[in-house]
């Protein structure tokens, strides 16, 4: 999935290894919201996922591949119109060529948008 120029990261911290804070703000001009819905737009749960692989193989300087998404709830929709900056929290934990990613998204009012646990196989080059 391409997302070039879909959002753009205004703060990025990670206090140790495993664990990362980044705050990033949306283009709601972006053409995924003309298709999703054209007069309602609303943020894609597969783009939420997507943008959960982009920082944590930037995190970890790694390709990776989706192996497995546990309990991925979609709490609160996101409007770019109202709501265009979101809080990534990701806690990484791996084992060998697994990577394990425990996501909660929030509006920066700390209003929870998704949580979900994602499972990546490490891509070798």
């Amino acid at each position: 999935m391409d997302l070039k120029d879909f959002y753009t990261i205004t703060n990025r911290q990670s206090p140790d290894a495993n664990t990362l804070q980044v705050q990033l703000q949306l283009n709601a001009n972006h053409k995924i919201f003309k298709g999703h819905f054209p007069d309602h737009p609303v943020l894609p749960g597969v783009a939420m996922l997507q943008i959960i692989k982009e920082l944590s193989a930037s995190h970890f300087k790694k390709s990776l591949f989706m192996k497995a998404a546990q309990r991925v709830k979609f709490i609160n929709l996101v409007a770019p119109q109202q709501h265009n900056t979101l809080v990534f929290n990701l806690a990484f934990q791996q084992d060998k060529d697994l990577l394990k990613v425990k996501n909660s998204t929030t509006f920066v009012d700390e209003t929870p948008v998704m949580n979900c646990t994602i499972t990546y196989q490490i891509q070798s080059k």
